[in-house]
Order: structure tokens, then sequence, then C-alpha cells
């Protein structure tokens, strides 16, 4: 079999989870392996709630309800990140204001941020891109200083830490992505995570189609109701099932992750050091999460160049995002603070390596060899 860039892992118990969610006759939303995954999820993040949904884009859209935004209104997204960050504003009628990163990890700038509050701004959002942390504390002293919304990006990084604490546990609303891609996963998915109580009513109405259902179910009405706005938000419980599973194998998944991710930096570390290339590196005192493992070439001549030398040796690699700033739905929807210099050049100079629970060891070591063999040219 060929080298993967990215292949989902199988849980142990993933199979099995599924047939009897199958066979069990409840496969539609909120069936018992869901609400288990919930469960899991609330009590590994110590949350007030959580939603899953059916993807991460979803828990973008969603969040963006739950949070009121409409025209007017502005939402403070880096120019890195995923489309779904501006998309979901863009929805709402609200404006990105798109800001610059940071040069090193393609987080959100916060002084940027700060920068771009008006008197119009209801938010930030940012990512924790590949599992690295943003400077959260700071985002949110800004926050509170200007009584914003913060919804944080957590798609790369569940059960990341920063300073010893989990990612996720500053901001008010919390994504995350179970896309197969990602290191838990049920092929599509995604949740809502919700921190701060007086967005808890509002979630539940809007994710089960704008009605009070929830309160139905708990026996707080007699019928239920279209009281809001909302969509369909809820996966499977088929879904469910593989996700209740994936969780349940989530340090085995990541005890894999990390040992590959440690074997590719240990290969390629001297390599790169020579050749003034930058690995990705999570700052002191935090953990990332084994979501990527990328590299920062000099420009873009040598990223493209490395990315043909690879795909010559049978080794996959990729870009990533492009800046959101000078995208056609961004430039038509959002305004941009600055120049976003950053989030241009580190798009432009970024190159992800194969990352998964199912890279052997002669995986890696085609890896290493292919990377280190190229020649960086100044």
């Amino acid at each position: 079999m060929s080298l993967r860039f990215t292949h989902p892992h199988i849980a142990s118990a993933e199979m099995d989870a599924v047939r009897r969610a199958i066979e069990s006759g409840h496969t539609w939303g909120d069936g018992p392996f869901t609400l288990s995954a919930a469960e899991q999820l609330t009590e590994m993040l110590d949350a007030a709630h959580v939603a899953i949904v059916t993807s991460g884009t979803d828990a973008a859209e969603l969040a963006g309800i739950v949070a009121d935004f409409g025209p007017g209104d502005e939402v403070i997204v880096p120019s890195y990140q995923f489309p779904s960050a501006g998309l979901s504003v863009a929805l709402r009628g609200a404006t990105p204001v798109f800001v610059d990163v940071d040069p090193r990890t393609g987080n959100i700038d916060v002084s940027h941020a700060e920068a771009a509050v008006t008197p119009n701004t209801r938010a930030i959002t940012f990512v924790n891109y590949a599992g690295v942390t943003a400077d959260t504390k700071a985002i949110r002293r800004i926050a509170d200083a200007h009584d914003l919304i913060v919804i944080e990006d957590n798609c790369h990084s569940l059960g990341g830490t920063a300073n010893g604490e989990p990612m996720g546990r500053d901001s008010d609303l919390v994504l995350h992505s179970f896309h197969s891609s990602k290191n838990i996963s049920c092929g599509e998915g995604g949740a809502l995570v919700v921190n701060n109580r007086r967005f808890v009513e509002r979630t539940e109405i809007a994710r089960e189609k704008g009605t009070n259902r929830h309160r139905f179910l708990r026996g707080e009405v007699d019928r239920y109701t279209w009281v809001d706005l909302g969509s369909n938000y809820l996966p499977s419980d088929v879904q469910g099932a593989m996700l209740d599973a994936q969780l349940l194998d989530y340090d085995i998944i990541q005890d894999r992750r990390m040992s590959a991710w440690a074997s590719l930096n240990d290969g390629i570390a001297d390599w790169a050091n020579d050749s003034g290339v930058d690995i990705m590196d999570a700052g002191p005192g935090n953990h990332h999460t084994a979501h990527l493992f990328y590299v920062l070439m000099p420009d873009q001549t040598q990223q493209r160049a490395l990315l043909d030398h690879l795909g010559a040796r049978g080794v996959p690699s990729a870009t990533h995002y492009q800046p959101l700033h000078s995208a056609e739905a961004g430039e038509r929807f959002g305004r941009t603070v600055g120049s976003c210099e950053n989030a241009t050049s580190f798009a432009s100079r970024i190159l992800r390596l194969p990352i998964h629970t199912n890279l052997s060891a002669a995986d890696i070591e085609l890896i290493v060899d292919s990377v280190t063999s190229f020649e960086v040219t100044n």
C-alpha cells in the first residue's frame, strides 16, 4: 500500500459499536452512542454543555447563531484560518475583520486583534493551529476589556494543554471537528463546547431546528414548538457510535501520533537546522496534539521545490490554508486591518508531512530520508 498523507484511526470497539447502532434501530440523532460521546467530552473538557454536531463548520455556524451575530456586527478573525471562520460570520450578515498572525506559529497576533477592536466588534475568533496553543490568556483579557465573546477553534487540539491547562478553557464557545483527517474522527462530525452557561439554552434550541425540544424531553413543557433560529445539526447515531469508540481510545491514538511526530522530528531536526528550515514548536510549557507535522521553508520557491521532490519519491505532502483576507469571498464579505503579511508569508512557506496512527517505521524512514535528501538553496 502506498504511503498515505492522512488515514483515520479505527478504534478497538468501533466496528462493534457501529453494528450495535445499526441493529438497535435508533440510527437518527441523539441516540445512546451520541449521548455517551457527549458525556465523555463534557467530562474530559469540564464543560458546561457539549453539543455534538455534523461538522466543525456546523459548529462554527451554530456558534454564530448562539452568539446572535447580525448585520452591523464585526468579528475579528485571523487571516490564516479555515474558510469556515469567515463563512460562519458572513452567513449571519456580520463582517469578518481579518488580522495578521504570529509568523512562527500561524496563530492570531493578539496585538493586531486588539488594534482591530471597534465599537461594532462583537467577538474574537481564533484557532490553535496544528494543535499549538494561541495566547488564550491575552485574548481573554482583550475580550473582557471590551465585553466581547470569545470563540475558540480547537479543531486541531482536543486534549492539548497550555501551561498545564487544557486548551479551550478560557473561551465562551469552542469548536471541535471530528472529520476523518482529525485525531478523533467519525468521518464527518463536530462539537460546539459551551463554557459560558448563558449560551447553553440557546445552543440546545438552535441545534434542534430552533425548537424547545430539549425542554420537552426533560418534562419542562408538555409539547415542543419553534421558538428561535436554528437548523438540524444532529448527526446520525451511527456516527455517534464511531465517535464514542474513538474517544474511548483517545490515549492510544495520542500515544501513537505523538510517537510518530517525535520520530519525524528527530529524523529531520539536524537537516532543518542546517538548512534554515523551521519545524513546528509548541513553545515552553505547552503540549501540542500531534495533529500536524509541518516545516516552514525559507520561501515559496523552496516550498514548491520540496513538494515536487517528495512527490517524486512517493511521499505525499501538502500546503494548507490560503489567507482569508485575500480570498475572493474574504474581499467581498470582510475587511482587513493591516497588511496581513505574516499570514501571506506563512501560507507560502508551510509544508505538511504525513502524520497519522498508521505510519509504520518504514513509512517514517521513507519520509525522513526523502526530506533530508532535499538540498535547500539560498
